[in-house]
């Protein structure tokens, strides 16, 4: 069955169960009742699973991708979201429908919604919507659900689900994730840290207070907000990192959401009132995820950014009472400084059981490692390609 055969309505599955297909932004609009109800129920990610999250990030990147959302029923009540996109796009070459989780690199997690249930139950409903693909709905090529985090039951809940069904998968690694938990008080966090780290802060801020002022602000309210996220542009445009061409008012629209919901922690390093380094990390439930760090390169030597982090993390544990601090993605040896414990976010991709995902399967597991592993077959394929990235 194809997606216009199926553009929104209900599909029986199995005995009191049913997927209602939602293909438009004004059929995902309704559903906010339903997912912030699923969404109660407190969880690792949450700011990143929620419904304002979803809605925030498809009026910025929904483009032309297809609009999948299922929704499973048991009789009348809502028991899961899968969020789904279609994309038309090139994989290895060649042109396929690709299924993926709603989400790009501002995502980091995602997953199905559950309410608050158990394991089976999860492991249940993830068997009716994997079902759905290979039954129902057969008009793709390729699923590539990712990143999944290894903590979380759903992952091994995803591949039991795909066991005993004629749809070849492939696990791979998307990046590690950097974070901490079980953290008690800022005392016992500081001491923990290598003495080297807390030295060389504590001798960049003599150096800089030498020569001018330091001070710390760290924005919470709505109160200017557009005129601090000015402010962190402005950082930004002298740091390191390249601008983004994915989304580059994303954050500012991010920062608005937060600050109504009380979870924006935008912090800023003042050198004689010069913003020299700035932070974007949201609070939720205990837990902090420090989304972006910039810093003005003119003042590197002057460490400005691990300057910051200290105050940052000082403010979050001892206001904020987080428990768990997370960098979200990768795993940099800088990150390590603070944030010791490493971990896995993995991927799942999935050939469909037809021409180009039989033949994509055989390609990658079977062809390409051979070409990998040859350094003339390597030269071969990259002359033969445009983008020899694309059979990568």
């Amino acid at each position: 069955m194809s997606v216009n055969k199926l553009k929104s309505g209900i599909v029986k599955i199995e005995g009191t169960y049913s997927i209602k297909i939602i293909t438009s932004i004004e059929e995902f609009e309704k559903l906010q009742p339903i997912w912030n109800e699923l969404d109660k129920t407190p969880r690792p990610y949450a700011p990143f699973l929620c419904y304002d999250w979803f809605k925030l990030w498809l009026d910025h990147f929904l483009g032309e991708d297809k609009l999948f959302i299922l929704v499973l029923y048991q009789r009348d009540k809502a028991v899961t979201i899968a969020p789904f996109l279609i994309k038309n796009e090139r994989f290895k070459g060649i042109r396929i429908k690709k299924l993926e989780l709603i989400g790009n690199v501002y995502s980091p997690i995602r997953n199905f919604i559950f309410g608050s249930i158990e394991r089976e139950e999860r492991k249940l409903y993830s068997c009716y919507i994997i079902n759905f693909f290979y039954k129902h709905f057969k008009d793709w090529d390729v699923a590539d659900l990712y990143p999944l985090p290894e903590e979380d039951a759903n992952l091994n809940i995803l591949k039991e689900a795909f066991n005993g069904r004629r749809l070849k998968r492939i696990e791979y690694l998307c990046f590690r994730n950097v974070y901490l938990n079980e953290i008690n008080s800022s005392e016992d966090y500081f001491n923990n840290r290598k003495k080297g780290l807390m030295k060389d802060i504590q001798y960049c801020r003599r150096r800089l207070e030498k020569t001018g002022s330091l001070k710390f602000k760290i924005i919470t309210d709505g109160n200017s907000i557009d005129k601090y996220m000015d402010l962190y542009y402005e950082v930004y445009s002298k740091s390191w990192q390249q601008r983004e061409g994915v989304g580059p008012t994303f954050h500012r629209d991010l920062a608005r959401l937060e600050v109504i919901k009380d979870e924006l922690r935008l912090g800023f390093l003042f050198y004689d009132d010069l913003p020299i380094s700035s932070q974007f990390w949201i609070t939720h439930n205990g837990y902090a995820y420090i989304l972006k760090t910039v810093y003005d390169q003119q003042r590197r030597k002057f460490s400005p950014g691990k300057i910051l982090t200290a105050h940052m993390i000082q403010y979050m544990i001892d206001i904020d009472k987080v428990k768990q601090m997370d960098y979200l993605h990768g795993d940099e040896p800088y990150k390590k400084e603070w944030l010791s414990k490493v971990r896995k976010r993995k991927g799942l991709l999935i050939f469909n059981n037809n021409a180009k995902g039989n033949y994509l399967n055989f390609l990658t597991k079977k062809i390409l490692p051979i070409i990998q592993q040859n350094k003339y077959l390597r030269s071969i394929k990259n002359s033969l390609l445009k983008k020899p990235e694309e059979l990568t």
